[in-house]
């Protein structure tokens, strides 16, 4: 019977198991780019449209 460390319970606990760190960090930072491009662009037709009416 194979004893494991409190570390790798706490690893296997918090881990998804489909994802590596670096894919979870890959993900995030894509999730960041498209809020940021999609409030970039909210705030382009913003300006846009002041730039019309005014």
């Amino acid at each position: 019977m194979k004893m494991i460390s409190n570390t790798e319970v706490i690893r296997t606990a918090m881990s998804s198991g489909k994802q590596s760190p670096r894919g979870q960090f890959s993900a995030k930072r894509k999730a960041w780019l498209a809020a940021f491009t999609v409030s970039a662009l909210f705030w382009v037709a913003v300006i846009f449209l002041v730039l019309k009416y005014w």
